[in-house]
């Protein structure tokens, strides 16, 4: 330190005590570029600092893919904390070996490099020419394999160590494409208790778990519903707040989420909001319901009707309002299409005339669920459109969504539900099939009032 200018060590001191200041430091000597510092990266700054301090033990952060997640809590804070104790040892782990051995290759060149070393004289091992296993001069180094890897002569943290001295980070466990494996997810949560957590050279080193959600028994769900029996600090860091506000706006706006969460809403609701969901939540079946072909059914003979759950609102955090165009056809209920829209008023008004435009069939009736923002949408639909609406009144208005959907269920079992067959479907399916543990549940109501209508009532209801 005697060799760097009076400017230099002040770098080199605000590096060492402030994480997010050596992160930006690194990153553009390394990338000559910067790191754009978000406010969730404050947050996961401050929760690895509390790791580093002894304040936690056990870290599990859940958060979108893409949004610097592995930057942050793999390779910088490994180098960060290796350059305030070399001595440090980490294992870092990943659903694939070659991830893994990515993140430890950058990790070895951030500490390699002259802007690193000209602070931190942590000269690594002529011989550490290994990705997945290398050491510095001091002692320290990083073993990196797959999470369903063998992990053998080499544990993490140094043996009564009064300093951080390093940590097991592990970073997306398991593929999203095997997520779904129930013999996959079990592999992985029985490997952390069987092998991982033992693989620590002391028991203050802590563990550190950063994912994006992918199922509800994933290692995030089942070590923070008490799988290995610890205690862990949760951060939580979904893609939309409550009060709809992005995460990382500079990421994915409002809009650009929506997008993604039409696309697949079950991906979206884990990957981006952190509320994995279960693929099937008991009430309904996905293969109850029939689907067929535009050409199988006599669609212009048919009398629409459109019903609307209305929710006049694009806060996510309350349900969406819901369009179904239904019809009875020979003593079934046909679904034509059922879609969902977060929208405020005046673009609900001007959706749902060229919804039915370009529904391709003559819709008789439109009818409203008096709930929420139903009354409102009845009123100003009726005063600015030439619909013909009114409010839907019949008993299942007032009961449970639970008890309208069990009284339907038998409806749907024996086939009598017939979807259009059209991109729509996999959405509507995806909904129904996890209520009541779905987030949003507006497709539910929707069928159990075209149910009740068109096959409880046997066409009669009460306006």
């Amino acid at each position: 330190m005697n060799n760097l200018t009076n400017e230099q060590k002040v770098i080199k001191v605000y590096c060492e005590n402030d994480f997010l200041f050596f992160t930006r430091y690194i990153y553009k000597e390394n990338h000559n570029r910067i790191f754009t510092i978000a406010k969730h990266h404050l947050e996961i700054a401050k929760k690895l600092r509390d790791v580093v301090d002894g304040k936690i033990k056990r870290l599990v952060i859940n958060i979108p893919p893409r949004y610097g997640k592995t930057e942050l809590a793999v390779k910088m804070f490994i180098a960060w904390t290796m350059a305030k104790n070399p001595q440090s040892k980490f294992i870092h782990l990943s659903y694939s070996n070659e991830l893994a051995l990515d993140n430890s290759s950058q990790t070895k060149e951030y500490i390699e490099s002259d802007a690193y070393q000209k602070f931190w004289q942590n000269e690594l091992k002529p011989d550490s020419k290994s990705k997945s296993k290398w050491f510095n001069k001091n002692g320290g180094g990083v073993y990196a394999t797959s999470a369903g890897g063998a992990i053998t002569g080499f544990g993490a943290g140094v043996p009564n160590s009064t300093v951080f001295s390093g940590a097991i980070i592990i970073d997306d466990p398991i593929k999203p494409t095997d997520a779904e494996s129930d013999r996959a997810r079990l592999v992985i949560n029985e490997r952390y208790n069987n092998t991982i957590r033992s693989r620590v050279n002391d028991r203050s080193t802590p563990i550190i778990l950063i994912m994006q959600r992918l199922h509800e028994e994933d290692l995030s769900g089942f070590l923070l519903n008490g799988g290995s029996g610890e205690v862990w600090e949760h951060l939580n860091l979904p893609a939309l707040d409550e009060n709809n506000i992005p995460l990382w706006e500079e990421k994915h706006t409002f809009e650009e989420l929506e997008q993604i969460r039409q696309a697949n809403r079950y991906n979206f609701a884990g990957q981006y909001m952190q509320q994995p969901a279960p693929s099937e939540g008991g009430e309904w079946r996905k293969d109850w319901f029939v689907i067929k072909d535009k050409n199988e059914i006599p669609l212009n003979s048919l009398k629409w009707e459109l019903f609307i759950d209305g929710a006049y609102t694009k806060n996510t955090a309350n349900d969406p309002s819901g369009f179904q165009i239904g019809a009875k056809w020979e003593n079934n209920y046909v679904i034509l299409t059922s879609i969902d829209k977060y929208m405020e008023m005046p673009e609900l008004l001007k959706f749902i005339p060229s919804f039915i435009a370009s529904s391709g069939v003559d819709v008789k009736m439109t009818l409203v669920e008096p709930k929420a923002s139903g009354k409102s949408i009845k009123q100003m639909i009726y005063s600015e459109t030439k619909l013909n609406i009114s409010e839907i009144k019949t008993n299942f208005v007032n009961q449970s969504k639970i008890e309208n959907a069990r009284i339907v269920a038998p409806y749907i079992e024996s086939g009598r539900v017939i979807l259009i067959k059209g991109s729509w479907n996999d959405a509507f399916l995806q909904q129904v099939a996890t209520f009541p543990n779905a987030k949003h549940d507006e497709h539910i109501d929707l069928t159990c009032y075209g149910v009740e209508r068109h096959l409880l009532s046997d066409g009669f209801f009460t306006f």
